[in-house]
């Protein structure tokens, strides 16, 4: 399917309006014809697209369909989101992630087991004659269909193996894998009673005794219809308006029966609150272990954080959440896990972290958006938005060896004071460290935190070591797609920087996209390497070791208005080397056309 015709759609993969925006522009040549002409013609266009650059009043949080600032019922549901930027629509379906991994096939509503919701791209705006199997079975229904999410009941066909979507005319998508297990299905509502079962027909009445009352392997549904309203607000413990502790003590599941905390398709849920609880959803630091949760399509507030991981807590799956600290303050962040106690192995895909600190009138460079500091961490599909937080996304451990196995890719990033993403105190040489398909702008504008100046770039690597061993290797950085970062201008701004020390930086089809004044490069580029990166809008000088540098316009569709597609005859099409992202940020398959394109999007004929 041509790029030009292609369906405009959200970019959190999730059920929040669409936004749309103008259509690719540019010549009609095939894909991979010379663009050396085109790219001449417009080699003095300062925003890489032929036309004016953007105002702040576009990309507003301001702007129609996004949620409130103060967090409040005006914002969107867990996970929804109005953003800037675009999702086109892939040729095939495209499966990106699930909320559930395993589940039952029985009990609960009707009957049929668990209700599962898939995030992907492609599906088609309605269902018509389309299907989700399970294992090759059929599912039993679909309360949610749009082009880019899907919630199905497992019926009595599903079985253990692949979630498959079938459109018809299309490529079946590729596959999620799924356990089908036992376990009971709860559900709460606020006519319930805690005292009853907590069946789909005698539902409980609180979260926190749904929270108390799982066994491993168990999911509470809260709500049992759409529209549905719940909240938990209170301060419940510990400074919390809900603390994971069952009776003090531990509460979790394990890897194969995990305990899950799910909205009831189309309800809304809210935990936390933005003004009177410091923290909306905590892991509290006691005795115990809470490992292994499921956190999916809740809206979670606080006053300072609204996911706190202060406890000990592994193999947390925290998925299409709406996550807001407009009050935040302090050294943390509104995700945040203290030193050794994130959770390894946790999964944050497709969750909106918006607005936070959105309201405070002095800026501290110690509060973030995200603020983790684990090894094992993966980070998709995420939208990190509108702070006046430092960083949007940091891996900084205070008293622990450096950090590894951190994976980052297919992230919106736009509108935080500092970084939008800071590697600080991370060690390639024990475990990937990597950010690809990431769509980061308007980061690093300053103004200076009140506590001290900071660093203004897109993505940074600090090189900074605060127990054991530094670090070594490089943090590989590639497909991403940077644009208007590091406005700021100190010493250590720009789309990319990197402070001296052992650890480097490898680049490698990466499109930055500068506004006159921006840095493509700050810091010490004495250890970055890399090839085929296009940079285009500043003339300051690329580390010497960058090759097959690409020094012409883009053409992106529209940075205007945030639509970074390239445009037919981009010279970022078929230049890039082959890299480990087999998809791009729409979920197209790589590559397209005789090599891989430069950037997050990958043109597609």
């Amino acid at each position: 399917m041509s790029r030009s015709s292609a369906l405009l759609v959200a970019i959190v993969l999730a059920i929040g309006p669409c936004l749309a925006t103008t259509s690719c522009g540019g010549s009609s040549s095939a894909h991979g014809a010379p663009a050396d002409a085109a790219a001449d013609a417009i080699a003095s266009d300062a925003d890489g697209s032929g036309g004016s650059g953007p105002s702040d009043a576009a990309r507003s949080s301001d702007a129609p369909g996004n949620p409130s600032p103060e967090g409040g019922a005006g914002d969107g549901g867990g996970g929804s989101d109005a953003s800037a930027a675009v999702l086109r629509s892939t040729g095939s379906p495209r499966l990106f992630f699930s909320d559930l991994e395993s589940g039952p096939k029985s009990g609960g509503q009707g009957g049929m087991g668990a209700f599962v919701t898939v995030w992907g791209n492609g599906f088609g705006a309605t269902q018509g004659a389309s299907t989700i199997t399970v294992g090759g079975g059929a599912v039993a229904g679909y309360p949610v269909w749009t082009a880019t999410t899907i919630t199905f009941q497992l019926g009595s066909g599903a079985a253990t193996g692949n979630i498959v979507v079938h459109v018809p005319g299309k490529a079946d998508s590729n596959g999620l894998p799924f356990t089908v297990r036992a376990g009971n299905l709860y559900f709460v509502t606020s006519a319930g009673n805690d005292a009853s079962a907590g069946g789909f027909a005698s539902p409980w009445k609180t979260i926190a005794h749904a929270k108390d009352s799982l066994a491993a392997g168990d999911v509470a549904y809260l709500g049992t219809s759409a529209g549905d309203m719940l909240s938990q607000t209170g301060n419940a413990n510990y400074n919390a308006s809900l603390s994971v502790d069952l009776n003090d003590g531990t509460n979790e599941g394990t890897a194969a029966m995990p305990k899950a905390l799910v909205a009831y398709p189309g309800a809304r849920v809210t935990i936390g609150d933005v003004s009177n609880v410091e923290r909306g959803l905590l892991v509290p630091a006691i005795t115990g272990t809470f490992d292994y949760w499921v956190i999916a399509g809740l809206n979670l507030r606080g006053a300072v954080e609204a996911l706190d991981f202060e406890g000990t807590a592994n193999g947390w799956r925290v998925v299409g959440n709406d996550i807001s600290c407009p009050n935040g303050t302090g050294k943390s962040g509104c995700v945040v896990g203290g030193d050794g106690t994130t959770p390894s192995g946790l999964k944050f895909y497709g969750n909106v972290v918006h607005d936070a600190a959105a309201n405070v009138t002095s800026v501290t460079k110690y509060y973030h958006g995200v603020y983790l500091a684990a090894d094992d961490l993966d980070l998709g599909w995420n939208v990190v938005r509108d702070g006046k937080t430092c960083r949007a996304i940091q891996f900084h451990d205070s008293t622990g060896p450096n950090l590894f196995g951190l994976h980052v890719h297919d992230n919106l990033i736009f509108g935080t004071v500092c970084d939008g993403i800071n590697f600080a105190t991370v060690d390639p040489s024990q475990g990937t460290v990597e950010a690809y398909n990431n769509v980061i702008y308007q980061v690093g504008r300053g103004p200076d935190p009140a506590d001290g100046s900071s660093d203004y770039a897109g993505i940074y690597v600090a090189n900074i070591t605060n127990a054991g061993s530094p670090g070594s290797g490089n943090v590989h950085l590639y497909n991403n797609t940077l644009y208007d970062c590091g406005s700021r201008g100190t010493s250590a701004a720009g789309a990319i920087a990197r402070a001296a020390g052992p650890v480097g930086i490898q680049a490698d089809d990466n499109l930055v996209l500068a506004v006159s004044g921006e840095s493509f490069f700050s810091g010490d580029g004495s250890a970055v390497t890399g090839k085929s990166n296009l940079f285009f809008g500043s003339s300051d000088a690329l580390p010497a070791a960058l090759t097959g540098t690409i020094p012409i316009s883009p053409m992106l569709v529209s940075p205007a208005t945030f639509d970074f597609h390239l445009q037919p005859g981009s010279p970022a099409i078929d230049h890039g080397i082959a890299t480990p992202a087999a998809t791009d940020y729409d979920g197209t398959p790589r590559p397209q056309g005789a090599a891989f394109d430069v950037g997050a999007y990958e043109w597609a004929p």
